[in-house]
């Protein structure tokens, strides 16, 4: 039996799928007195399973990338245009409204304006991205 990349991924799938279930079993079986170490090593396992997630994306993405170099454009394409739509939202937020929350700066008000700002922007674009296809389809 030959094993491809498809196989692979699905066993370490399933893998970490049961580590994930032994560990809310331990979080769930637990008493009192180990509550919180077990609640502690359960958010060490999620973070390093994210971790790992995001490196396989990345990588993913890169062979992708380096197997057929003509998708490159399009690629930056998107890329350049979130970086656009994060710098377009980054000058127009000012981060005024800090002294109203707890515990935080300037700095980090701009940027949670900044995300929402973002947010919205590329939901707009989304929804009517959305309607254009789906107006043009019935055009059709």
């Amino acid at each position: 039996m030959r094993f491809g990349l498809n196989n692979i991924g699905s066993i370490i799938a399933y893998g970490l799928s049961a580590v994930g279930l032994i560990f809310s079993l331990l979080v769930l079986l637990a008493g009192d007195e180990s509550l919180d170490a077990n609640v502690g090593a359960s958010i060490w396992v999620t973070i390093a399973m994210f971790i790992v997630a995001i490196a396989v994306a990345v990588l993913s993405s890169v062979r992708g990338l380096l197997i057929n170099p003509a998708s490159l454009r399009g690629a930056l394409v998107g890329v350049g245009s979130l970086v656009g739509i994060v710098l377009l939202c980054y000058m127009i937020s000012s981060g005024s409204d800090y002294a109203s929350y707890k515990n935080i700066s300037e700095s980090g008000s701009r940027w949670v304006s900044t995300g929402l700002n973002a947010t919205y922007i590329i939901t707009l674009i989304a929804a009517g991205t959305v309607l254009y296809s789906s107006l043009h389809r019935l055009g059709k």
